[in-house]
């Protein structure tokens, strides 16, 4: 039996739909098929069938951040319509990402990235201690998350530490009140000029970093730009990686640690055990994503469970709802750090297939570092108050997340 939507299906600029989209996802997903808005014109894919489908199909294209602020902003500042901002891409344009995207996915993999992993996690455990040690609450987000993404991509970009302060002001720039232009442009520059330089220098002297890596592959090169053009990827790698993938770690582990520190005995199970901190990393990826929705563009007419989609259209994927989907999941608005891994992993937080997210590994084993150091160092982990959220219904977590640790025993 479906379930009745109104004309309009959901309001993106309600306040309780940021605070909790849970409820409002389980309706969309009653009508068993997308459903159309006509104020935001795009189609709203609501569960997992339908997002799988989504992803999965060669008549999508990604739709970038960009255009997704767009949407975002619109909402935010009221606007009664929004407008496709560009066209759907070239097929040409396509394969030309996709070889980029392919670079860029093998420069994530590599065995200098392998030896990133065992600073990283003494990194965790040296800052779990601290925290667990100071007396009243914490900031996970501010004191613990951030810093140690700053760190983990700094070091896969090989970043000098002379150059660390504009890494840092452009990495960290998404948590906080907007910059002013000034500022804002004083820190594009800065990074700008920074990956600039790593590239040319690399270029000299070849590198094993991340950032080597992509220099010493040109998989972009479509035969017209040259070196200037694959430079110009690197570039524009380098900035997607170092705030995109920052972000998305720093929200992911923020909405894991709230639900651990709502569900205490949840915490203290994976305490008990520490073989359930993989689990309950991809538990966290599932039950609260911090990617609530995901963009494509239809290059071509494509039905989507029973629903045409014209060329042209906008499809937003709700991957909260598609994670919450009880065809996939028994008791899927359950916080459960013993799910199956395998079944919890069918998630769709960091998407499906040619488009998936490239960091996806990465984050995973460092939330995976940055959960088993905390579990190590705190025996408890409960809410406090002052808790920021972060102001988006696209995008999910916290820029302050407050709690109070209990220090581990010696025996524990």
């Amino acid at each position: 039996m479906t379930t009745t939507i109104p004309v309009e299906p959901v309001d993106l600029a309600d306040a309780a739909l940021v605070e909790n989209p849970y409820p409002h996802y389980a309706r969309l997903r009653g009508a068993g098929a997308p459903v159309r808005s006509s104020v935001w014109d795009c189609w709203f894919a609501a569960t997992h069938a339908q997002c799988h489908a989504v992803f999965g199909d060669s008549r999508f294209s990604a739709v970038g951040q960009p255009m997704l602020r767009g949407l975002q902003a619109a909402v935010v500042s009221g606007a009664r319509s929004y407008a496709l901002p560009e066209p759907p891409p070239e097929p040409d344009a396509s394969a030309h990402r996709a070889q980029g995207r392919r670079t860029t996915g093998r420069a994530l993999s590599t065995g200098y990235v392998d030896g990133l992993w065992p600073g990283f996690a003494a990194a965790c455990r040296e800052l779990a201690a601290d925290l667990a040690a100071r007396p009243g609450p914490v900031d996970v987000v501010a004191d613990y998350a951030i810093p140690l993404a700053t760190r983990l991509l700094a070091d896969l970009m090989a970043i000098a530490d002379a150059d660390l302060p504009a890494f840092r002001a452009w990495a960290e720039s998404g948590y906080g009140p907007p910059a002013d232009a000034a500022d804002q442009r004083r820190i594009v520059r800065g990074i700008r000029e920074l990956l600039a330089r790593s590239a040319v220098g690399r270029l000299r002297e070849p590198t094993q970093d991340f950032i080597g890596h992509l220099v010493a592959n040109p998989g972009t090169l479509t035969g017209g730009g040259g070196v200037g053009e694959h430079l110009e990827f690197v570039l524009g790698t380098g900035l997607m990686i170092s705030l995109v993938t920052h972000q998305g770690l720093v929200l992911s582990f923020g909405t894991l640690v709230d639900a651990l520190a709502r569900h205490p005995g949840q915490y203290a199970r994976v305490r008990a055990d520490r073989a359930l901190v993989p689990g309950a990393v991809e538990e966290g990826l599932r039950y609260d994503p911090s990617t609530q929705a995901l963009g494509r563009l239809a290059r071509a007419d494509v039905v989507i469970d029973g629903t045409p989609i014209p060329a042209g259209g906008l499809v937003l994927c709700l991957v909260g709802s598609a994670n919450r989907d009880p065809a996939q999941w028994p008791d899927a608005d359950t916080f459960d750090v013993g799910r199956d891994t395998r079944a919890a992993a069918r998630h769709l937080t960091f998407g499906w297939g040619a488009t998936s997210c490239l960091g996806a590994a990465m984050s995973r084993q460092a939330m995976s570092h940055m959960l088993a150091a905390l579990v190590d160092a705190a025996d408890a982990v409960t809410p406090s108050s002052g808790a920021v959220r972060f102001p988006e219904f696209m995008t999910r977590g916290y820029t302050a997340l407050p709690v109070h640790l209990t220090p581990a025993r010696s025996d524990g």
